[in-house]
């Protein structure tokens, strides 16, 4: 037992050690600017649009989804590592302990992003429902411990090896949760005390069903290290991850898309750097999701030329700042060396790209403003936003990649 506890405190120490060190560089000057600039303008936004909120507004539906879509997405961190599959193999039944404080460390760790969500969408609901502060929050504690139940059940249901039982899993609970937070929202209480009872029975169920599969490690371990490398993704943003293991994906679709770069000797850059780009996870994944959560917000959620200008400028900083990596994307290898192109061209070609992408990027959120009927404020985004990606990669990017080159030398 003393064993197995002082493996996971060294786990937990080492763990919460390396989330601080680079958590350091995450939280920088520009992202603290760009969170209150954020949260500033969400916030008067959010105000102003919560005096004209139609009294039909699904509040309730809305609440419901968000919630469910958080606590379902709830897994286990058990910091296990690859060793692990050879040296606590044997100590498989002594690790009942561990296993119990990765739990605890999951709920609580995990905690924050529903209280953000439940914080933020709070006005909302008491603007569309007749709830107390009180009432708000014991249902809020309600939910975290239906958070837990998704914790202990989602760790029973890693014990089948079958992929289709992880997404009947997720199915199942994504439904029980939600119609769950939805009685306890609408105080059906009868129906939250149904749901209550068929959580339990399911546990059990599960608990006895897994007695005699043993703990799949290699599914374990597969799961935390995507896990870490989310976070190394993350954090590779801010600074160099040794860690972070990189994939590349061929996209033969996209080659049509190199034939645009000129073939000319020193636009050897230009080519490295477009192919990195559309074969990268890392970089072409990021575009699409922000232009994609971008469009969503700017289309969905109603917005005035304030909130248009701020959330696009946002998105088109977030995407420029995390493209700043693929700069250094070929410094390790030797290829670019056996080239006779000057070192100059690389920042050229790195720069002119990275205002191309971006400047693509805003024109597709102009255009998706417009379709949401945010005429003038679009036609104010188009010029601002041109004016911003151009200061953006000109002067600021341009002096960050001189100091990344000062410090190589």
């Amino acid at each position: 037992m003393n064993n197995v506890d002082a493996i996971w405190k060294g786990r937990l120490a080492a763990h919460l050690k390396e989330v601080q060190s680079y958590t350091k560089y995450m939280i920088n000057d520009h992202l603290i600017f760009v969170l209150v600039f954020l949260g500033a303008g969400g916030a008067l936004s959010y105000q102003e649009w919560l005096k004209t909120m139609p009294d039909d507004f699904p509040a309730l539906f809305i609440l419901t989804i968000v919630f469910a879509l958080i606590i379902t997405s709830s897994s286990v961190r058990t910091l296990l590592k690859e060793p692990d599959l050879v040296f606590l193999l044997p100590l498989e039944e002594k690790m009942a302990a561990y296993f119990q404080k990765a739990h605890i460390y999951s709920f609580f760790s995990q905690m924050y992003v529903f209280l953000i969500a439940a914080l933020v969408l709070a006005p909302m609901l008491f603007r569309a429902e007749s709830l107390t502060g009180t009432d708000y929050l014991l249902i809020c504690i309600q939910i975290l411990i239906v958070k837990g139940w998704n914790l202990m059940l989602n760790f029973r249901i890693s014990f089948y090896t079958e992929p289709s039982v992880k997404i009947y899993d997720f199915i199942v609970r994504l439904a029980i949760n939600g119609l769950t937070i939805f009685f306890l929202l609408s105080n059906a209480h009868v129906y939250v005390f149904i749901m209550y009872v068929l959580m339990i029975l399911l546990y059990i169920y599960f608990q006895k069903a897994t007695k005699t599969k043993g703990v799949k490690w290699e599914k374990l371990i597969d799961a935390e290290l995507q896990k870490k490398q989310s976070f190394y993704r993350i954090a590779n943003l801010f600074t160099d991850v040794p860690k972070l293991k990189r994939k590349a994906k061929r996209r033969k679709y996209l080659d049509g898309l190199l034939a645009f770069v000129k073939y000319k000797q020193e636009s050897m850059y230009s080519y490295l750097y477009t192919r990195a780009f559309f074969r990268s996870n890392d970089y072409l994944g990021i575009f699409a999701r922000l232009t994609i959560i971008g469009g969503i917000v700017l289309y969905v959620i109603p917005t005035n030329q304030y909130s248009v200008l701020i959330i696009a400028i946002l998105v088109l900083y977030l995407t420029g700042i995390q493209m700043i990596g693929l700069y250094m994307h070929y410094d390790m290898l030797s290829l670019p060396d056996l080239y006779p192109v000057h070192k100059e061209y690389k920042k050229a070609k790195f720069l002119k790209l990275l205002f191309a992408v971006i400047a693509v990027q805003h024109v597709i959120l102009t255009i998706i403003s417009m379709l949401a009927g945010n005429i003038i404020p679009s036609l104010i985004l188009f010029i601002a936003g041109f004016i911003f990606v151009y200061s953006f990669v000109y002067l600021y990017v341009k002096s960050r990649l001189a100091k990344m080159d000062a410090s190589v030398l």
